[in-house]
C-alpha cells in the first residue's frame, strides 16, 4: 500500500500544496465572515463514511443558514444526499472506464477532472476534509486546489499510519484539528462546526426518503401480515474478514424463526447476490432479497424493518440512519485498540437502538485488531449470542421513545462568533491545533 499511495496520493497531494504556496495563496489572505458563506465538503470514502457525516451537513446549515453547502461524493452515493434540504449542491467525481488503468490512477485522474470541469473557476469560503484517518482519496488534494479562503481537516498526527502516509499534510490546512479522544466518527465530524464557531444541536443520522421511495417499500411488503416481525441481513462487506460465516446467519434466523413469526430480507450489492442465494437456500423460509437496489429503495424497506443483523458495513448504518434496531457482528477484540480501523466505537451504528457483538479477544496474533484477510476473529462470535441479542430488541416490539443527543466538545462556540475571532482564540490556545493564515 505504502508505494501505491506515494505515487498517487501523497505526491500530487504535496505537489498541490507547492502550487498554491508559488501560485495563488496570496490571493486568499482574507479571512471570510459568516454570511452567505460558500461551503464545500469532501466525502469521497466509502458509504457508511458519508452517512455518518449527514448530522455534519445538518448542522452546518443551522449554524450558517445562509450559507451555500456542495458536498462532493463518490457517484454511487449521491442519491442519498439530493433529497436533502441541507445539501445545496452534490458533485461527483467523473466515472473512468478505462480498464486497462490500475484503481489508484483511476481516482488520481477522476479527481484532477472534477477539479477542472466543476471547480476551478469557482471561489469557495470553506473547504473541509472530516476524515480523521488517513486520506486515500485525494480530499486534502481537492481542499488544497479549491479556491477556498479556509481549509479545514484533521492533523496527520491522527494515527501511526496517517503520519506514515500523509506526511507534510498538516501544511494543507488552515484550520488544522488535533486528532482529539478515540470517539465515534459522528462526532469527530460534528467537532467540524464547533470549530468553525457553530453550536451543534443534533447528532442523529438524516437520509431524507420521497413518497416513492416508501411506495417502493409499501407495495413490496404489502403481502406480509402486520404481525410478521422483518429482520433485515446485511450479509456484505467489502472485507472478507468482516463477514460472518452465512450457515451462522441461517443458524440465528431458524432458531429466531422457531419462535417469531419471521420474514428475512437480505440487503446486498448486486456482487453479493450469489451468496444471497446460498443463504436462501439455507433458511426456513424464502427470503426477500434486495440485490443492487437504490439505495434510498433500501432505506425505505430498512424504515420498515423490525431488526436489521449484518456485518460492520455499509447497510447497518444506512438502518441507523432509519433508526431501525441493530445488531451489528464485528470482527473487532473487545480488548483491541479503540482507534482500529474496525473497532466499533469509531463505526459502530450511530442510532437510538444498537448492539455490536464482538470476540472477547483476537486470535492468534491479532493483539490489536484482526488482521486476517478472510474470516478469522468474526467466527468466534457464537450463535448463541446473536440469538439472544435478537431476541430481547424483537421481544421489545417497535421503539417509540425519541432520544435527543446532544454533542458537546472543546471547540463549542457561539455560532454568531466570526470566524476570524474563532481562529484568533484557538491559535496557541488548545495544545495540538495550528492556524495560519498564509501556510
Amino acid at each position: 500500500m505504502l508505494p501505491a499511495l506515494f505515487l498517487s496520493v501523497r505526491v500530487p497531494t504535496l505537489l498541490a500544496r507547492w502550487w498554491r504556496t508559488l501560485a495563488c495563496e496570496k490571493t486568499n489572505s482574507r479571512l471570510p465572515g459568516t454570511e452567505c458563506l460558500s461551503i464545500i465538503i469532501f466525502r469521497l470514502d466509502a458509504m457508511g463514511d458519508v452517512v455518518m457525516t449527514t448530522p455534519l451537513f445538518r448542522e452546518i446549515k443551522r449554524a450558517f443558514p445562509q450559507s451555500r453547502l456542495t458536498v462532493v461524493v463518490q457517484p454511487e452515493y449521491r442519491p442519498l444526499l439530493i433529497t436533502s434540504s441541507h445539501v445545496d449542491e452534490t458533485l461527483t467525481t467523473p466515472a473512468l472506464k478505462a480498464g486497462f488503468l490500475a484503481r489508484r490512477v483511476k481516482n488520481l485522474l477522476a479527481a484532477l477532472l472534477l477539479y477542472a470541469r466543476s471547480l476551478r473557476r469557482r471561489r469557495f469560503d470553506i473547504a473541509i476534509s472530516p476524515r480523521w484517518d488517513t486520506d486515500e482519496h485525494l480530499a486534502t488534494l481537492l481542499c488544497l486546489l479549491t479556491n477556498a479562503t479556509c481549509r479545514v481537516g484533521y492533523t496527520e498526527k491522527a494515527s501511526a499510519t496517517k503520519q506514515q502516509l500523509n506526511r507534510g499534510f498538516d501544511a494543507a490546512f488552515n484550520l488544522c484539528l488535533p486528532a482529539g479522544p478515540a470517539r465515534h466518527e459522528v462526532i469527530r465530524n460534528l467537532v467540524m462546526v464547533e470549530a468553525l464557531g457553530g453550536t451543534v444541536h443534533d447528532s442523529r443520522l438524516e437520509v431524507r426518503l420521497t413518497g416513492r421511495d416508501r411506495e417502493f417499500a409499501f407495495r413490496l411488503l404489502a403481502s406480509f401480515p402486520p404481525s410478521t416481525r422483518l429482520i433485515a441481513l446485511g450479509i456484505g462487506a467489502a472485507c472478507p474478514g468482516r463477514r460472518w460465516p452465512l450457515e451462522r446467519y441461517a443458524e440465528c434466523i431458524n432458531r429466531l424463526g422457531q419462535q417469531f413469526l419471521l420474514q428475512p430480507v437480505i440487503v446486498c450489492s448486486s456482487g453479493e447476490e450469489q451468496d444471497a442465494q446460498r443463504l436462501a437456500t439455507l433458511l426456513f423460509c424464502p427470503p426477500l432479497i434486495l440485490a443492487g437496489k437504490a439505495l434510498r429503495q433500501v432505506c425505505a424497506v430498512l424504515e420498515r424493518c423490525d431488526l436489521f443483523l449484518g456485518n460492520d458495513s455499509g447497510p447497518a448504518h444506512l438502518a441507523a440512519a432509519m433508526d431501525c434496531k441493530t445488531i451489528v457482528i464485528s470482527r473487532h477484540p473487545r480488548n483491541g485498540d479503540p482507534i482500529n480501523a474496525n473497532s466499533p466505537l469509531r463505526f459502530g451504528p450511530y442510532c437510538r437502538s444498537a448492539r455490536v457483538l464482538q470476540p472477547a479477544t483476537g486470535l492468534d496474533a491479532c493483539r490489536d485488531g484482526c488482521r486476517v484477510a478472510g474470516p478469522h476473529c468474526i467466527t468466534t462470535v457464537p450463535v448463541e449470542e446473536v440469538v439472544i441479542a435478537a431476541q430481547a430488541m424483537l421481544g421489545g416490539g417497535k421503539s417509540t421513545h425519541i432520544k435527543a443527543v446532544i454533542v458537546s466538545e472543546d471547540f463549542s462556540r457561539s455560532r454568531r462568533t466570526p470566524i476570524t475571532e474563532v481562529l484568533a482564540r484557538y491559535q496557541g490556545a488548545v495544545p495540538g491545533m495550528r492556524w495560519s493564515n498564509s501556510s
